[in-house]
């Protein structure tokens, strides 16, 4: 980073200065124009808006630091693309016919009740396996956490 001229310093305490006038010409005016009561308004807004410029000022030139350095080790981990996630087609597949048999009862007995038996008896499950019932509503399936209980069983899980 270079260090500031003394041209820039110059440059901007000439833009300072021209601010202060103008906000003490506006100041001015508007001090003499309202009533006692309200001249200390006056004078804390144009000191308001005097200090708003500063930090705006302040803050873009620091802004402007930070964006020329170069990007830490975080920034750098932050910005690095992430890795796809591969599932399974056989996974994906699982979990739309699950998806399907909480919607219909009828899609759970003839697609997905036939795999669960086949993969119970694979396992040595079959007496922990019962069949399910859907729900009351519209023709659909047995809930998801009922679906969830069964495949634990037939895993092994209790």
């Amino acid at each position: 980073m270079t260090p500031p001229r003394k041209g820039v310093w110059l440059g901007l305490l000439a833009r300072y200065f021209v601010l202060v006038t103008a906000l003490g010409l506006v100041a001015t005016l508007a001090y003499v124009a309202v009533e006692a009561d309200n001249r200390p308004t006056v004078v804390r807004l144009a000191v308001a808006a005097f200090v708003a410029v500063v930090l705006m000022h302040i803050h873009s030139h620091f802004r402007s630091q930070l964006d020329l350095t170069p990007p830490s080790v975080f920034d750098q981990a932050s910005q690095a693309p992430s890795a796809e996630v591969k599932i399974a087609p056989v996974a994906a597949r699982l979990t739309e016919q699950i998806r399907a048999s909480v919607a219909s009862q009828r899609y759970f007995e003839s697609s997905l009740w036939p795999r669960l038996v086949q993969l119970s008896d694979k396992h040595g499950t079959r007496d922990r396996l019962h069949e399910l019932r859907g729900r009351r509503w519209r023709g659909r399936g047995p809930s998801l956490s009922a679906i969830a209980e069964l495949i634990r069983n037939i895993g092994g899980e209790r």
